[in-house]
């Protein structure tokens, strides 16, 4: 078989599709990358904060926050209505500045409208919605302060969403990672100094999030005219109202499974396993939500190149490896990260690791293979498959959580991810059919679960030993797939093309260096 180069050489219109190719991942790599570093650093600011937290807060009150969160983010599914995905996809579809102003505009006039009523008509029905969800004993001031910091942050994703829409991608990053900088900041005087406990949590995000609103909205209306376009508006409601199923479904299968564990257990095991289901979620932030996040705007460009289908085909797979390698990653070193990183209180939470970060390989998989419906602006199709997998998740909270607890809720997730990104594929294969390389992704998705498998008979009483073995056998993924012809000859060029770019990268701060040196002696 030819290797990529001298198949480039002999045929230059290859050589050609392959630059073609090449360029339009780099774009969504560089730009994924730039997220990935903004969640990166949130997480790492977060997990710094996991023995903080659990050393100042109980269980019980570490379950609290854990519903609060949850219950924002339910209310969210509803206001939200899809609109951040359909600015992206009114915008990306506008054809001059005076559309594109007009879409802004129309979005953040709503949202701005659509949240303060909502506030208004809320806020009265504080104590009893506190009294439903925690009980008389709970505090409803704690319900206020998060329902607040809701409607801000509700408001201030219109500027956000734009800031996507024009791939400003650093100025994003930049402005969210300095909110959490500041935000650790208040955490740490108001918990350790102030002794305010979890009250000193929640008073520190709207402190953030009205900074953000303010500079995120003063730069967007430096270069959007606030007007109402009731033709733009009705076409990003057209779009977005369907995918309000699906976010409630995303909602549900992220995060139901916590109620269901405080009326089937206790608070408890809500605060124990919420903590397990952060190391697994690290899979989301580190590389699903960055991808997404990249992905809702960028497939339309890239649907408009010729070579689409070599595209779509080439990120699908080469992503999904890199999914399942992460999971395998930290389901291998969950047992040693537990050890490390939190309390002893905690340490049940290990075995919820590795099912979980399953669950997010099937989830990452489901975004990439809806890609098909949202290009013909199916979503009402994108909705009633997240609707159905809502419904099976439910079902199997009940069924798993009442009979196994914590990895009860645990396999629902992960039997929920997989039914969803079964149905993605399946629905999206049917109104827009793209070759994704899914029965490759299979294969490599049985070697790492071989892999993990194998690192459950290694030994856990040398550190030592067991850590050195325990890479030996993560580091085995990445060489058998290079060596077993799982990569296809493309897709191996397009790695080792994007390894040269790299390295050229990392050199020229070297050479500009050494230039610098032999220019002083």
């Amino acid at each position: 078989m030819s290797t990529p180069a001298s198949a480039a050489a002999t045929n230059p219109e290859w050589a050609g599709e392959r630059q073609n190719i090449t360029g339009e991942i780099g774009t969504a790599v560089r730009h994924t990358l730039v997220y990935g570093l903004g969640n990166v650093l949130g997480k790492f600011i977060g997990f710094l904060m996991i023995p903080f937290y659990t050393h100042y807060l109980n269980p019980t009150d570490y379950g609290i926050l854990e519903i609060l969160d949850l219950s924002m983010s339910l209310l969210g599914m509803f206001l939200a209505m899809g609109m951040t995905a359909a600015m992206l996809r009114c915008y990306a579809a506008a054809e001059s500045d005076s559309q594109r102003q007009g879409v802004v505009g129309s979005a953040f006039l709503f949202a701005a409208v659509a949240g303060l009523t909502v506030f208004g008509l809320a806020v009265w029905a504080i104590r009893p919605i506190s009294a439903l969800i925690f009980g008389p004993k709970t505090p409803s001031i704690y319900l206020l302060i998060s329902f607040s910091n809701f409607i801000l942050g509700y408001i201030v994703t219109v500027p956000k969403t734009y800031l996507r829409a024009r791939e400003a991608s650093a100025w994003f990053v930049g402005v969210e990672t300095a909110g959490l900088i500041v935000m650790l900041v208040l955490n740490i005087v108001f918990i350790a100094f102030l002794k305010m406990g979890l009250m000193g949590i929640l008073c520190s995000s709207p402190i953030v999030v009205v900074l953000q609103l303010l500079i995120f909205t003063i730069w967007m209306l430096r270069r959007v005219p606030m007007r109402l376009s009731y033709a733009a508006l009705h076409k990003m409601l057209a779009f977005g109202a369907p995918l309000m199923f699906s976010n409630m479904a995303v909602f549900t299968l992220n995060f139901s499974d916590r109620f269901f564990l405080e009326r089937l257990r206790s608070l408890e095991i809500v605060g124990i396993y919420a903590v397990g289901y952060k190391f697994g979620f690290m899979l989301n932030f580190l590389l699903v939500q960055p991808f997404y996040t990249m992905w809702q705007s960028r497939m339309y460009a890239i649907h408009k190149n010729p070579r689409h289908p070599a595209v779509f085909h080439q990120i699908s797979v080469l992503y999904s490896l890199l999914l399942i390698f992460a999971a395998l990653g930290l389901a291998v070193f969950s047992a040693e990260i537990v050890r490390f990183l939190v309390g002893r209180q905690f340490a049940a939470c290990r075995n919820v690791i590795p099912v979980v970060a399953l669950a997010y390989v099937f989830y990452g998989i489901a975004y990439m293979a809806q890609t098909g419906m949202f290009l013909i602006d199916r979503t009402r199709l994108v909705g009633a498959i997240g609707a159905g997998a809502a419904i099976l998740n439910l079902g199997l909270n009940y069924f798993l959580i009442g009979r196994f607890g914590m990895m009860g809720a645990a396999w629902a997730t992960a039997l929920s991810f997989l039914a969803l990104a079964l149905a993605c594929y399946i629905g999206s294969q049917s109104v827009y059919a793209l070759r994704l390389g899914m029965g490759r992704v299979l294969v490599a998705l049985a070697l790492g679960t071989a892999l993990y498998f194998a690192s459950r008979l290694v030994s856990a009483e040398s550190l030592p030993i067991s850590l050195l073995a325990k890479t030996g056998l993560l580091a085995a993924f990445p060489v058998v797939i290079w060596n077993s012809g799982i990569l296809s000859e493309e897709e191996a060029a397009t790695i080792l093309s994007a390894k040269t770019y790299l390295m050229g990268r990392i050199s020229r701060p070297y050479a500009w260096g050494s230039r610098r040196v032999e220019d002083w002696e």
